[in-house]
């Protein structure tokens, strides 16, 4: 008597197709909404921003491009920003072919800024440049820094000074330049302060 595989066989595939539409999910995820939150932005501010200068490399969009891909991974700069300088108000509307403008971005090597903290209600989730938060880590959020810049912050009222990375975008409340993490904050005698001044050198 033989015994009918079929099924066995068609839930086996079944199983396969549902994992790799999960695994293509979770790695569109950041992307998806990326473009959702960029979107609704410009919608917001209008479509062109002032570029900073006139610094600046041309980038033709090749096949299969996202302004995420062109901005984080290629050039580490921000995506948001990329959009405004080129007047693109549809981060999913860009085509193999056309040229977008990649203005560096430029800032004073020693600043002062205001500094905040976030932590455990961010913890592991994607931060802008597509790193899971951890908020134990040396990382920072900036609004226009590229990702990857690495700083120096100084706190000068206790004397103490750290370096970190930047990896996020924000804070996006008015009169704060620098979100940290609740690890630099600590070392950095910011916790229970809540916000404070600091002197910040790009490195």
């Amino acid at each position: 008597m033989g015994i009918d595989l079929s099924g066995l066989s068609n839930e086996i595939i079944d199983s396969t197709r549902l994992q790799e539409q999960k695994k293509k999910s979770v790695q569109e995820t950041s992307k998806d909404k990326f473009s959702d939150v960029l979107r609704l932005s410009l919608e917001k501010e209008g479509k062109k921003g002032d570029p900073p200068d006139t610094t600046f490399k041309e980038y033709t969009v090749k096949p299969g491009d996202t302004l995420w891909k062109i901005g984080v991974k290629l050039f580490q700069e921000d995506p948001y920003k990329i959009a405004k300088d080129n007047g693109i108000a549809n981060p999913d509307l860009i085509f193999p072919g056309q040229k977008i403008k990649i203005y560096k971005s430029s800032h004073p090597a020693v600043q002062n800024v205001t500094a905040s903290w976030y932590g455990n209600e961010y913890h592991r989730r994607p931060t802008a440049s597509g790193e899971r938060f951890d908020m134990y880590q040396n990382t920072l959020a900036h609004k226009t820094l590229p990702f990857g810049t690495v700083v120096r912050l100084y706190n000068p009222e206790n004397g103490r000074s750290i370096i970190g990375k930047v990896n996020d975008r924000g804070p996006f409340i008015q009169g704060r330049d620098v979100d940290l993490s609740f690890g630099m904050a600590d070392r950095l005698g910011l916790i229970k302060k809540g916000i404070g001044k600091l002197v910040m050198e790009i490195l």
